[in-house]
């Protein structure tokens, strides 16, 4: 171990105890150790553990950092704390059966990859999502959890926002953000955005809440173009009008037609400068790009029927490069990840694993579904909207490419997914909070009449005595 990781382990032991001490002890600590924790998905501080930086996989050593350290005090305090003791969290939240399945066969790819560690340091990212998606689905509860949440991703949308914008001013061409890659961001900002646009076209209240929701729509909105990416690009218009297909099922309203033609009002002038940019994009693509696509796609079909687990978590890059399976891929190509995560998983969990990865997104997005058609025209059904066009948005690009596996993206979804879970919990909340105010407004104008109805009585009471005693 170098002297980083001795650093960093130090650090580790003195954060966790004193944060979990402090979160526990103080409410506003505990909120700001939870912000703090959802931010920095998209600015992660991590050290890389056995590090392997000249491998091409997606995940080149055991990552660990500041996010898991807030996770793992956050994890304590609900545990431990006597604030949480009425509302300890659920051990198994919703798909734990799919998630754990899916955990054991990353597991097992350990015994048949050529490069165990490589394996190793894919399930150690899986294990670290899992554990945000825990947190994010006990500790949204409330409504003011829910919107405490939407500005968290709002505050995130505005920091990628200004660096974004300052790095085109540097004269960057495609600005990628704090991601590793411009098309990183693209698909990590589109999730949010599609999250911000299903409120402004639902939230018909008046508050100043609505101006954030439109300003983290606008902010994300631009980066996407200034990224250039052509999938996301694409997807985000695509995802955008499915947003405003299943918002106006839920319920049409001419408030909802006004929001829409005000978008396209505002976008019309941008669209028509940045599309000479676009069109270039699509024009400069390599032309040997899609022969290369093809040839990684029949290598990752190819390892798929190599073995019934593949030929493990993480080492399609080392199987394309060292092994025989680069018969497929000429030396003077780029011999990288296929641009298919749906593939990648084939090639390296077997066709098992690809079953399973689509049995877990497609039972979130019925979870979603589910929501939406229960809970018609209130604030849950529009974050599941928006949760659900976020993973579209997701799925449809992974088809194009591998971001998915890149932390960022992976960690990104599993918080989203354990907010889209832990919303049937908050419209339990929210209708008791509901019940519980209409009770005490009974009772207090019950209170506030009662006095009168005495004194009435006492009146009737009184007459009647200065009548008997008149006769």
């Amino acid at each position: 171990m170098e002297l980083k990781h001795y650093i960093f382990l130090g650090m580790t032991l003195l954060f966790v105890p004193a944060a979990t001490w402090i979160g526990s002890r103080y409410r506003w600590a505990e909120k700001m150790l939870v912000a703090a924790t959802f931010f920095s998905t998209c600015y992660l501080i991590d050290i890389n553990i056995l590090s392997m930086e000249n491998y091409r996989g997606d995940t080149r050593g055991f990552e660990f950092g500041a996010t898991d350290w807030m996770v793992m005090s956050l994890a304590a305090i609900m545990m431990f704390s006597p604030r949480w003791k009425k509302r300890r969290p659920e051990i198994l939240p919703p798909n734990a059966v799919l998630l754990f399945l899916y955990l054991l066969l990353a597991f097992s790819t350990l015994f048949v990859s050529d490069v165990p560690i490589y394996a190793g340091f894919g399930l150690s990212k899986i294990i670290r999502a899992i554990a945000v998606y825990w947190l994010a689905y006990n500790y949204l509860r409330t409504e003011e959890d829910l919107r405490f949440f939407l500005m968290i991703l709002a505050s995130i949308v505005a920091f990628e926002f200004l660096l974004v914008m300052q790095q085109r001013l540097s004269g960057l061409y495609r600005a990628h953000g704090t991601m590793p890659h411009s098309n990183t961001l693209a698909l990590y900002i589109n999730m949010m955005n599609m999250i911000f646009f299903s409120f402004v076209l639902n939230d018909k209240g008046k508050h100043r809440r609505r101006y954030v929701y439109w300003g983290a729509l606008g902010m994300g909105s631009l980066i996407v173009l200034a990224t250039f990416s052509r999938g996301a690009l694409a997807v985000m218009v695509a995802c955008y009008m499915l947003v405003v297909f299943m918002s106006l099922v839920d319920q049409a309203r001419f408030r909802k037609f006004r929001v829409i033609f005000i978008m396209a009002l505002l976008a019309l002038p941008l669209v028509i400068k940045v599309t000479p940019s676009i069109i270039k994009r699509f024009e400069t693509a390599p032309i040997n790009a899609e022969l290369s696509r093809n040839q990684a796609n029949d290598a990752a079909i190819a390892m798929a029927g190599s073995s019934w687990l593949g030929v493990g978590l993480n080492n399609y890059s080392h199987a394309i490069n060292e092994t025989h399976f680069s018969r497929f891929i000429p030396l003077e190509i780029d011999r990288g990840i296929v641009h298919n995560v749906f593939l990648l998983h084939a090639a390296e969990m077997g066709w098992l694993g690809l079953i399973l990865f689509i049995l877990l997104i497609t039972n979130f997005l019925w979870f979603a579904v589910r929501i939406i058609l229960t809970r018609r025209d209130n604030v849950i059904s529009w974050v599941a909207i928006g949760i659900f066009a976020a993973m579209m948005s997701l799925w449809i690009q992974s088809s194009l490419e591998w971001a998915f596996r890149q932390t960022y993206i992976t960690v990104e979804f599993f918080m989203l997914a354990g907010f889209l879970a832990a919303l049937p919990r908050v419209h339990k909340h929210m209708t008791t909070a509901k019940r519980k105010k209409k009770q005490r407004r009974q009772q207090y104008l019950s209170a506030k009449t009662a006095p009168s109805t005495q004194l009435t009585q006492s009146a009737s009471t009184h007459g009647h005595l200065i009548y008997k005693s008149f006769y």
